[in-house]
């Protein structure tokens, strides 16, 4: 089988992230192909798109050659039959995995015969999807993140069928469109998210138990490791996402206690429609908490150091998995979250004996596997 260019994309999906994927790939010269969820999700879609399309060529974005090309170039449906002609098929529709696995059953009698399917999903692995596709020698996972323009990230996840022309031809439509990205299989899938689980249950935790409220905690993880605070991520990604991508991750581990709070919280909260872009509410507006609840605490650098640790030893267990190189690994997450410094030059600051002596004392106390520090930590 011989590559051909990569010239037609199809893209499924009409929320966030579908929306989001189909107008970046829309500054691009492909043949596109959106399929919306229904007909009137299309003509919203479309009309919208137009109005944009008008102004960047207003502003200069666009000039006169290109806007003739999108144009001519872009099918906005919601007909699944229109994508019989694309080179790649992305699904990006919600996190939902009986969603899913019917939109696979109904691609299967359009795709053409050297069609690649991948799933955006941030947490299925894409074998759970493999019995609903009648390919799966040509069907992966590419997962990217939002906004996907400006996170020069993407993870490709392969399954143990996966063949090697789907995997070429994904490279391909990366190299295209300038973007880096780690290849991984599904055992070792949705790596970056899952270097960041441990210190997010850990937060919650310190909250739950009430050591900490969150605004402190947020405020903490700004000050020491991230630009947006752990219970801001939880409600810009979803809590309904994020349920459903902490049970996925923590599947096969062996901590699944360790992650309990964190998920009767978001359970907790999801039962009472607090989910973020659909009711417009998560942990801060549930809360309700102002900014004077931000007090102060001696805990403040305890807390601060707990975190940190869990986080460099996270990405340091994901180093013995041999993914991808350290220096690729830190470029990823640096990408991913928008930081200038890196779980590994934190560790650095802290310094590795003292991060392995904090991880010890806290392993030997409480048996979770999380803080059994990563063997790349030990002296040599």
């Amino acid at each position: 089988m011989t590559d051909s260019e990569i010239s037609h994309i199809g893209i499924v999906g009409s929320g966030r992230m579908g929306t989001d994927i189909f107008y970046y790939l829309a500054d691009h010269y492909f043949n596109l192909t959106w399929v919306c969820i229904s007909e009137d999700e299309r003509k919203k879609s479309a009309d919208s798109y137009m109005r944009k399309l008008a102004r960047k060529s207003c502003s200069g974005l666009y000039d006169d050659s290109f806007v003739s090309y999108r144009k001519m170039h872009t099918n906005i449906t919601s007909h699944v039959s229109d994508l019989s002609d694309s080179d790649i098929i992305i699904e990006a529709i919600w996190e939902n995995e009986g969603a899913k696995a019917g939109l696979f059953e109904s691609l299967q009698p359009v795709v053409g015969s050297n069609s690649i399917v991948v799933s955006n999903s941030s947490s299925f692995k894409p074998s759970r999807f493999i019995r609903h596709v009648q390919r799966p020698e040509f069907f992966a996972g590419l997962h990217f993140f939002y906004p996907v323009k400006y996170k020069n990230i993407a993870e490709i996840i392969f399954t143990d069928r996966t063949g090697d022309f789907a995997l070429r031809r994904i490279k391909m439509l990366l190299a295209a469109l300038g973007k880096f990205y780690i290849v991984m299989h599904e055992k070792d899938g949705f790596i970056l998210n899952k270097i960041f689980l441990a210190l997010q249950a850990r937060a919650y935790r310190y909250f739950a138990e009430g050591t900490l409220g969150m605004k402190e905690i947020d405020s903490i993880a700004k000050r020491d490791i991230f630009p947006v605070g752990i219970f801001e991520f939880f409600d810009s990604v979803g809590l309904d996402v994020m349920y459903q991508s902490v049970i996925n991750y923590t599947l096969d581990l062996s901590d699944r206690e360790f992650y309990g709070p964190l998920l009767e919280g978001l359970h907790c909260l999801i039962e009472k429609n607090r989910i973020r872009g659909i009711s417009g509410a998560g942990f801060y507006d549930h809360y309700k908490f102002s900014d004077n609840d931000y007090q102060g605490n001696d805990l403040h650098d305890s807390v601060s150091l707990d975190l940190r640790c869990l986080y460099i030893n996270s990405a340091f267990k994901a180093l013995e998995r041999k993914i991808c190189s350290k220096e690729d690994m830190d470029y990823a997450i640096k990408e991913y979250m928008g930081v200038e410094k890196g779980p590994f030059e934190i560790a650095d600051e802290i310094g590795t004996g003292k991060v392995l002596d904090i991880l010890t004392s806290c392993y030997n106390k409480t048996g979770f596997d999380v803080y059994h520090p990563s063997s790349l930590l030990q002296p040599t």
